[in-house]
C-alpha cells in the first residue's frame, strides 16, 4: 500500500486522460519491472505503479479516489487493505464500506486477506485492491517474485484473445485456473486469480504471426500486385476481428504506403477510442511470368519513367 498520490507516481496531472494514465503506467512498468530492473527498491516501485494504475485506470474507481482525496483523504487510506480509517464525514463517501467512528490500527490486526476482502471489498467492488479487478489458450503462469505476501505470475496472451475477449488457463502451483481477459487488454494489465489471494498475474501480449501491434493500433503487410499498385483497384482485405473489407488502393501506390482503416485496431476499454488498423502495400512482381507476361513488361518497358531520375543524387 503507497501512501503516495497516485497522480504523482504515474507523473500525470489530475486531468489526464484515459490513454495519458496508460501510455505512463506501460512506460513506468517496463522501466520498473523485476525482471528488468535490479535494484532493490525496483519491486516496492513497481507495486507502486501497479496500485495506481489499477486505481486510475478504472473510471468509476478514479471517480470514488478523487472524490476521497478532496474530502480529505490521504491516498495511503483509500487501498481497501489500508490499516487507516477514511476521514470521519458521516461514513464512507463511496456509499459502502466504513461508517460511523474511525478504526484503529489494532482493531485490525491478524484479520486474513478473506477478512479484509469482506470488510473493504465494496469500496471498489467485487474484489478491493488486495485481488486485482478482472483484466483480463492455456499456459503455465510464471512465477518471477514474492511482494506483499502474494506470488507474482507472468503470461502472455494471443494477440486474437485480446481482440474477441475470452478466457485463459493458467497453472498455478499445479492447479488449473482459469482467468477472464476482457476485450481491450493492455500490455502489463493485472489480473487477479479466482480462489487465489495470495496469487496475483501480471499479464503481456504474445507477438502474433501476421499483425505488428502499436499501442492500439494494429499493422500487416498486404502483397498487392504492379497492376494494382500501379493503377489501383480495390482488394479484399482481412480485418483483425475476423471478417474482410474491401480495401481502394490508390493509383500510384509504392511499397510501404499505408492505408488507414480508422477504428479497425484494438478495442479501448470503457469509452475509449479504438486503436487504428493500418494496412501496408508490399508490391509483389509476377514469379516466373510466362511469355505473354514477359513480352507485355517489355513493350512499356520504355514508356515508364525511370523512378530514380527525380532523386537527388541523380540531378547533376
Amino acid at each position: 500500500m503507497t501512501a503516495r498520490d497516485y497522480y504523482e507516481i504515474l507523473s500525470i496531472t489530475r486531468t489526464a486522460t484515459a490513454d495519458e494514465v496508460r501510455k505512463a503506467h506501460r512506460k513506468l512498468a517496463l522501466q520498473l519491472h523485476p525482471d528488468r530492473n535490479k535494484s532493490k527498491d525496483a519491486p516496492a516501485r513497481f507495486n507502486e505503479v501497479q496500485e495506481a494504475y489499477e486505481v486510475l485506470s478504472d473510471a468509476d474507481k478514479r471517480k470514488r479516489y478523487d472524490e476521497f482525496i478532496r474530502l480529505g483523504g490521504s491516498p495511503g487510506s483509500f487501498a481497501s487493505n489500508a490499516q487507516a480509517a477514511p476521514p470521519t464525514n458521516g461514513g464512507s463517501p463511496f456509499g459502502g464500506g466504513w461508517s460511523g467512528q474511525p478504526r484503529g490500527k489494532d482493531q485490525w490486526t491478524g484479520a486474513d486477506a478473506q477478512t479484509f476482502e469482506t470488510i473493504f471489498g465494496d469500496i471498489f467492488g467485487n474484489g478491493g485492491a488486495s485481488g486485482r479487478g478482472p483484466r483480463g489458450a492455456g499456459a503455465r503462469g510464471e512465477q518471477h517474485t514474492r511482494s506483499r505476501e502474494r506470488t507474482q505470475y507472468e503470461i502472455h496472451v494471443p494477440l486474437d484473445t485480446v481482440l474477441r475477449g475470452g478466457k485463459f488457463a493458467v497453472a498455478i502451483d499445479g492447479e488449473q485456473h482459469e482467468l477472464t481477459i476482457p476485450v481491450g487488454l493492455a500490455d502489463g494489465d493485472v489480473l487477479s486469480v479466482p480462489g487465489r489471494l495470495d496469487a496475483v498475474v501480471h499479464a503481456h501480449i504474445a507477438d502474433h504471426a501476421w499483425l505488428t501491434r502499436d499501442e492500439l493500433d494494429l499493422s500487416y503487410e498486404l502483397p498487392v500486385s504492379i497492376v494494382e499498385a500501379t493503377l489501383g483497384g480495390t482488394v479484399d482485405a482481412p480485418l483483425p476481428t475476423g471478417g474482410r473489407i474491401s480495401l481502394k488502393i490508390p493509383a500510384g501506390s509504392p511499397s510501404g504506403r499505408k492505408i488507414r482503416v480508422n477504428g479497425k485496431g484494438i478495442p479501448a476499454r470503457g469509452k475509449g477510442k479504438p486503436g487504428d488498423l493500418y494496412v501496408i502495400v508490399q508490391i509483389v512482381p509476377p514469379k516466373d511470368p510466362n511469355q505473354l507476361t514477359t513480352q507485355l513488361l517489355e513493350n512499356i518497358r520504355g514508356m515508364i519513367e525511370d523512378p530514380r531520375a527525380r532523386c537527388a543524387w541523380n540531378r547533376g
